[in-house]
């Protein structure tokens, strides 16, 4: 009597068995494991808090977000990523250019770094970093980025494909806001949020709302 044949695992549940991880359990590291742990569907890197390390890195330590990005930036299980979602892992510019020069990841998609520490240089890393050229979705909120910050993203050369952006709770200002206004680069943009961006002039809010560069914009929020 012949028997089935053992159907295979899918991705979560090589990963999250305590032992497999997709057959590499053997090779890796306490902390690559909680790394690995953090990856969805082959495609999705979700690491969304601190925590998750917690128990292996001392993440109150100034030196973390380097750490935590180089141990993202050599991690060879990472190389199909398409989606990069860390937040609340105080995230700061040096860190994430080590990101943006990883020789693992290729070319990122999706891209949320919200509730970081990136400030005016880690929008300008995001503005600058070849690998954010097919980003679709782009959320920077409570990064702490200002006029200039909002400048460099606005004169990216890679950042052409974002329809949706969110800059929510950061101090762009009217500055900033004109400088979206004017920007080439988000000429496909169908989604804005520059709510809590210290944006108050009417004239500002107008120069968003009537943009001809922003003419494929469906939902506006400025408040």
């Amino acid at each position: 009597m012949s028997t089935q044949p053992k159907k295979a695992k899918n991705w979560e549940e090589l990963i999250n068995d305590g032992e497999n991880y997709a057959g590499r359990g053997a090779e890796l590291t306490p902390v690559q494991k909680a790394l690995f742990e953090s990856i969805r569907d082959k495609v999705v890197l979700k690491v969304q808090d601190s925590f998750v390390f917690a128990k292996l890195m001392d993440t109150e330590d100034p030196g973390y977000p380097v750490e935590l990005a180089k141990l993202i930036a050599d991690f060879e299980p990472l190389d199909k990523v398409t989606s990069l979602i860390i937040t609340h892992n105080k995230m700061n510019a040096e860190a994430l250019r080590i990101i943006t020069e990883s020789k693992v990841l290729g070319k990122i998609e999706y891209l949320h770094l919200g509730s970081n520490a990136l400030g005016d240089e880690g929008a300008r890393v995001v503005a600058e970093a070849p690998m954010f050229s097919e980003v679709h979705t782009l959320n920077l909120e409570c990064n702490g980025i200002g006029p200039e910050g909002a400048k460099a993203l606005a004169a990216s050369p890679y950042l052409t494909k974002v329809q949706s952006l969110s800059l929510v709770d950061n101090r762009v200002g009217e500055e900033g806001a004109y400088a979206f206004a004017d920007s080439d680069t988000f000429s496909n943009l169908t989604y804005l949020h520059l709510g809590g961006n210290r944006i108050k002039s009417d004239e500002a809010k107008k120069a968003l709302r009537e943009s001809p560069k922003l003419s494929k914009i469906e939902k506006l929020k400025v408040f």
